[in-house]
Order: structure tokens, then sequence, then C-alpha cells
């Protein structure tokens, strides 16, 4: 190779091997525990009604650190941990804790010590005794279902204001004000309503109430059609509606439409479309002023496709409408006036479009219902792993409030910006909470179900050795959420758990007094719903470590700036 002179140092140097590092026991299980032991440490204070905060540092060392009580968010906050070999294990309870959050937003520190007991335990039987991992797993996983079953078994119902108040009491932390304020909303809107959380603009709650259905991300498109210059919205009754994704670039094709509404009867028409042209707006805005027929326009609920075309289905079926779709080679030029939907009540202000008193038909109305609430049941078992599914769910949920009829709006405040999102972000979870405890029914709080929940094992077969120890390390990981918040509470936990044992089943700590008593009678109560999931997550998860025997790490991994 011939050397050029000044270009000696321009010859790019070989990558050194990135030889990779194998891992084996019984350092994986000593990794595993200490990354999960970690993350579970961190999460643990803030489960029950008297948690600690956990600070987290911002990346800019002025700003003020981010105190923060939900699990699932501490762990999110928390990225990689030295050494490489713990971060394994924390990552996957993180892993956990954030399935849990996105799937019923709530008892992520309930999934965290269940977790850490069942791992933790399940390596002592294994490193110091010798019991098969795949054995106990399969026994953990039996084990897991039964105390599933029994917790949907003795789910009662929420009946009334005050029942729904109790439980939100404890997932609010001790907002007395924030509890109320969403017993008042639920017992109104019920499960199926749809509830807004926005920030507030001054100190406190505001809740407002508005009939019928409303959308976001709409609104009219011009000023012209307010009748009044002073007006934030109109309002038009009995109007029809001509739902559309129609780009309205031409008065001449919207002429036509007018004439025969105008033939039909029709007084007041409320056109939804994706784009409107100033010559199409000043046509519009000429009739209105001479009274021929007053109209307004609004755009397409949404900016994403297929969230724009579920939008639109929703107001045809409330209305009993026909939709123009612009992909489906739809023209103004085939309008009928039979293609109309109708409204006792239709109203639009800059952003926001809403609907009362849809005159659609009722059974139409009752089967798009129930197809909704079909994919809401069936989304988790419908969406790959990876995917958002809070975000999908939210959007059902959205949907079946307007149909239903009931919507809600609580704007949360606060005296500082960190502390309103706080607010806030307890306040979606607390939502996501109640909603399942609506659906799903409610059980003895604080840590009383589950630790009732294990005479579920005591009638279960028992073909191996390995079987047996898997339900005693199930009932010894039941017990933790309840020693949890005894030792949170700043009670001896030891003592708590035998006298809740001791007791009748259902009593637990109420750990404002600190007595044992029934669970159900002093309202301390808890979603079965998050419960099932928690005890599902966590044990399966934990059973997965379990039955990891080996940790490859590569000496130097590539970085990459995706998340």
């Amino acid at each position: 190779m011939v050397s050029i002179p000044g270009r000696e140092n321009t010859q790019r140097k070989p990558e050194p091997l990135r030889k990779p590092v194998v891992v084996l026991q019984p350092e994986v299980y000593k990794n595993l525990q200490k990354g999960v032991g970690l993350i579970v440490n961190a999460v643990r204070p803030t489960l029950g009604p008297l948690p600690r905060l956990v600070a987290i540092e911002k990346f800019k060392g002025k700003e003020l650190p981010e105190l923060l009580d939900d699990g699932a968010t501490i762990a999110r906050r928390i990225i990689q941990i030295e050494p490489r070999g713990w971060d394994i294990g924390a990552m996957l309870v993180r892993q956990a804790l954030w399935k849990m959050h996105q799937e019923v937003g709530d008892g992520t520190a309930t999934l965290a010590v269940i977790y850490q007991a069942v791992l933790d335990e399940g390596i002592r039987y294994v490193l110091e005794f010798g019991y098969n991992a795949m054995l106990i797993r399969s026994g953990l996983e039996e084990g897991s279902q039964a105390v599933q079953e029994y917790l949907r078994q003795r789910a009662q119902p929420l009946l009334d204001k005050d029942a729904i108040t109790a439980i939100a009491r404890g997932m609010c932390h001790g907002d007395e004000e924030l509890a109320e304020m969403l017993g008042e909303l639920f017992d109104i809107v019920g499960a199926e309503g749809m509830i807004v959380i926005e920030g507030g603009n001054r100190y406190g709650l505001e809740r407002e109430y508005v009939e019928g259905a409303y959308w976001d991300i709409s609104g009219w498109f011009s000023r012209l059609f307010l009748p009044n210059p002073a007006d934030k919205r109109v309002i038009l009754e009995d109007a029809a509606l001509l739902i559309t994704d129609l780009a309205l670039n031409d008065p001449n094709a919207m002429i036509p439409v007018l004439e025969r509404c105008v033939a039909a009867g029709v007084k007041k028409l409320v056109i939804i479309a994706k784009e409107l042209a100033d010559s199409v707006t000043g046509l519009l805005v000429n009739n209105n002023r001479a009274n021929t027929i007053q109209s307004v326009v609004v755009r397409t609920p949404r900016t994403q496709e297929m969230d724009r075309v579920a939008n639109m289905e929703d107001i045809a079926t409330l209305t009993g409408g026909r939709i123009y779709y612009a992909a489906a080679g739809d023209r103004l030029e085939n309008f009928q006036v039979q293609d109309l939907g109708y409204a006792r009540r239709a109203w639009a202000a800059e952003s926001l479009f809403g609907l009362y008193g849809g005159k659609g038909d009722l059974k139409a109305v009752r089967q798009h219902i129930s197809r909704l609430q079909g994919m809401l049941k069936q989304v988790n078992a419908r969406l790959a792993p990876g995917e958002n599914i809070a975000h999908e769910k939210e959007k059902l949920q959205k949907r079946l409030g307007r149909l239903l009829g009931g919507v809600a709006i609580l704007r949360v405040g606060g005296i500082s910006e960190s502390e309103r999102e706080a607010r806030k972000e307890m306040a979606q979870r607390a939502v996501a909470a109640l909603r399942l405890a609506l659906q799903g029914g409610v059980v003895a709080g604080g840590g009383a179900a589950l630790l009732e929940a294990r005479l579920a094992l005591a009638n279960l077969p028992r073909p191996h050795a390995e079987t047996e120890i898997a339900y005693r390390i199930l009932a010894r990981a039941l017990e933790e959420p309840m020693r949890t918040i005894a030792k949170n509470a700043g009670y001896q936990p030891d003592l708590i758990i035998e006298k809740a044992k001791d007791a009748p089943p259902g009593c637990g700590l109420e750990a404002r007094s600190g007595k044992i008593v029934v669970m159900r009678q002093s309202g301390v109560l808890d979603s079965a719903r998050v419960l099932e999931k928690a005890v599902e997550i966590g044990v399966a998860g934990a059973a997965i470590a379990l039955t990891t025997d080996i940790i490859v790490h590569h000496k130097k991994p590539k970085e990459a700036i995706e998340p």
C-alpha cells in the first residue's frame, strides 16, 4: 500500500470486536434481584392512602425536581441503571409496570411489590433447596388464575355516589375535593360516560356538564358565521346536517345543495367539511344575511384519517344522515335531501362542535353502541404488544360517551404549573380506575382482598412438590401489599398481618387510624379488575424472570438516539 504524505491519520481504524459477555447462574439471579429491587423500592413508598413522594431530578440542574407518587411514571423516568447486569432486571419490572399503567391506569405499586416478593421467594427456593424453576413457574401461573377468579367472584357493584367517592378517595391519595368531584361526575354520567380532564386557569376544581355530544379539534371555519360579532358560538335549533369530508372549494357546486334544502323546507343547515374556500364562505354568509337559509360550516372532527372517519360515523349514526366520502368518489352533485341528518340543537364554537337530541334511528344507535362496546372489550387481545393500548381505549371510551349522551368536563387547577399537572395526572389515573371499578365491581381494599384470596389456593391440586412451593410463594406475595401499606403508614407490618389473619375475611388495616376493621364497612375499597391485573401481570413477569438462566451482554453495544 502506498503511503500519501499528510494523509496518514485519515485511515479508519478497525472497530474493536464486540465480544458478548455471557453471565451464568447464580450471578443471573443476583443481578435480576438487584435490578428489580432498585425499581420496586423506588415505587414501594407510593402504596397506600398515606403515600410518600419520590423526587426525580431534572436533566437541567437548575430546575426543581419532579415530585411523583405514581409507580408507572416513576419507573418510566428511570432509563438505565448501572451496572448493566442490574439493568436487565430493572427493565423487566419497568416494562410490567408500564403495561399495567396502559391497561388499567392504576395498581402499579401493588403489582411491583407482588412481583418482587414472588421473584425473591422463588429464587430462594431454587438456589437454597434445589427446586425446579420451570415447575414452580407452572404452579405460579395456575395459582394466579385461581386468585384472579376468586377476586372476580367476590366483586360487588358500586351502587351510589358515596361508594364511588369512597373508592376515589383512595385513588386520589387523600385529595378529598377531587374524590368528591369524581364521585359526583361518575354518578351523573355513568360508567360509560365521557369525562374530559383539562388544566384549569385558577386554583381548585371546576366542572361543566355538556348536553348531548361534542367534538374537539372541530368548530366553525369563520367568525362570519356568528350571528353577532360579540358571540363566541353559533346555535342552530332543529338543524339539518350535511356530513362530509369533502373540500368545499366551488360555490357553484353549493348552489344546488342550498336550493334543494330551501325547497324541502330546511331553514337551518350545518355543513361538516374538511376544507372551505372563501368564495363558498361568502355565498353562505350572504344567504344567512338574506334569511334564505341559516347555515354554518364546521371542520370534520380530528385530522388523522381513521379518527375522522370514526367521528363522521358517530355523527351520522346519532343524526340519521348519510356520509359523503371523498375517498369513495362522492360529489355534491349527487346530493339528495334525504341524505341529511337532523338534531334538535347543533352548536359550534371556535374549536368545538356539539349536538343535542340527534334524530337517528334508535335501533341503529344501539347497534353502533354495542359494536363499540365489543371493540372496547376486545382491544387488549386485538392490539399487538407495544401498541398504545391506553390511547386506543381512550378513543373508544370517548366515542361511547358521546353516543350515550353523558359528557362532563373537569378543570383542574393548582398553585403552580407543576402542582396543576400532578393533580391533573392523578385525576386522569383515577378516572380510568374508577371506570374499571364501575364496570367490574369492587372488593375490600387496603390489601385485604388479596390476603383473603389466599383461600383460593387451599383446594388446588398439587401434582409436584414444586406446585406446593409455588402456592406457598404466591400466598406470601399476596400479603405484601398490606405489609407495605402498614410500613408506609408507620406501623409494624408483621404485627398488622397477624392481626388481619386472626380477624374475619375482608378485614384489614385502616391506615389512618391504625385499626383492623371490616374494609367494606369503612369504605376502603379497591377495583376488582385492577387487583386482577396486578396479580396477573406481576406473577407472570416474576415467573419469567425466575426462569431466566443466562444473560448475554455485548461488550460495547451500539448506541442509538431513537427511543
